[in-house]
């Protein structure tokens, strides 16, 4: 049998409270989101993204031999997690060997989209890291 992968567990809705206290109207709360962002801030996250959007469809020893520097039981704990969050998908073909190939769901890809468009304007041109490490508005 094998181990079970040690997969980043999400959050709940609403664990904070926040939207509770707010009553039933819509507020900017990000709180739903820190899920997603404990996803895609993790080690590799975001450059297994970026591979598998710029391939389409990537074999897992494809993605091995582009990231080297990632262990094969990281890249599998990564991939569920992207899979488990609905940003990839895992197609396993019924062949032997069996064959997967990864893909980029729609919201996936539009987080990607989003994520480049955020990087190239975003917060990025606003913020200054001083020398010892903090961040300071300009």
């Amino acid at each position: 049998m094998g181990a079970k992968l040690a997969v980043l567990n999400l959050p709940e809705d609403n664990a904070c409270g926040c939207m509770d206290r707010a009553g039933t109207g819509w507020h900017d709360c990000l709180c739903p989101s820190t899920g997603l962002v404990q996803i895609i801030g993790r080690k590799y996250a975001l450059p297994l993204l970026s591979l598998i959007a710029e391939r389409s469809r990537i074999r897992f020893n494809e993605i091995r031999n582009e990231m080297d520097h990632i262990s094969s039981s990281t890249l599998s704990i990564r991939l569920a997690e992207l899979e488990l969050a609905g940003l990839i998908h895992r197609q396993t073909f019924p062949e032997i060997p069996p064959r997967v190939e990864y893909s980029l769901t729609t919201a996936g890809d539009e987080l990607r989209k989003s994520l480049v468009s955020l990087a190239k304007g975003g917060p990025r041109s606003k913020v200054k890291v001083q020398s010892q490490g903090t961040k300071s508005a300009r």
